[in-house]
């Protein structure tokens, strides 16, 4: 599923998995699906983009025609069709990062499917519940995906990441890391220690919840980070935090 045709509008940096460029700065959805690490706010966001998925559309409309062409998705239905109304409109092809649960697996790679996912990662709460197993998900996917490029997410970075470096199928990984320390599971330095050693064996590091629920600004955030991982990924709920991002992406991730 892997194409480089993203790169002719792509605005940011990449790197290289197995001579398939990866972008280093995505548009991030978990607002958009009301995420728990936005506290109050998460029934606001979930209300405003999930029930009106049309703005989820007029949102990534705004970032495809700014540059940044590239979005890490959920396998769920309504931000799939949100995301897909866009890249269709817009005639600009994307690069798509998806996440699969492994709740309902041939459903979930249907979506990712649908949404012609470039690359395939498992959610945080399927690694870290499924322990050592989650190497025969990852094989599931790369069968049904012709060796599509595969990894993990995770919500406790400094214990799960140890454990799964020997595994073939894991080429990116999708941590929390960010300046306050939030998030970084089971505490900031095991965490760190992971991602250092992660990438010293190869493996890619995207950063994830690196603006630390909105704690941060995204020049603060991204310049703690740029020089610890591969790529990040950011969450994006208004034009003013999508041009603030965009900003800092050139800055940091070009």
């Amino acid at each position: 599923m892997s194409s480089t045709s993203f790169l002719n509008n792509y605005g940011f940096g990449c790197f290289s998995i197995n001579g398939i460029k990866f972008p280093r700065l995505l548009f991030g959805t978990s607002p958009f699906f009301g995420a728990g690490q936005f506290g109050d706010r998460s029934v606001r966001y979930f209300r405003e983009f999930y029930l009106n998925p049309q703005k989820i559309t007029a949102l990534y409309d705004s970032s495809i025609s700014n540059g940044l062409n590239a979005i890490h998705i959920p396998s769920d239905p309504v931000i799939v069709e949100a995301i897909i109304n866009s890249i269709q409109s817009s005639g600009v092809n994307s690069f798509v990062l998806a996440t699969v649960k492994a709740k309902n697996l041939p459903e979930e790679l249907g979506l990712s499917e649908k949404v012609k996912a470039d690359s395939v990662i498992t959610h945080g709460s399927c690694t870290d519940r499924s322990g050592e197993f989650v190497g025969e998900i990852l094989g599931q996917i790369k069968k049904r995906f012709n060796n599509v490029t595969t990894g993990i997410a995770t919500h406790s970075p400094g214990g799960v990441i140890p454990r799964v470096l020997e595994l073939e199928t894991i080429d990116i990984i999708l941590t929390p890391i960010n300046l306050k320390g939030h998030f970084m599971d089971p505490d900031e330095q095991s965490t760190l220690d992971a991602i250092a050693s992660a990438r010293s064996v190869g493996k890619k590091i995207i950063a994830m919840k690196s603006l630390a629920a909105g704690l941060l600004d995204p020049t603060t955030a991204l310049e703690y980070i740029a020089d610890k991982v591969d790529a990040v990924a950011v969450g994006i709920t208004t034009t003013c935090e999508l041009n603030e991002v965009l900003r800092a992406g050139k800055r940091f991730f070009s």
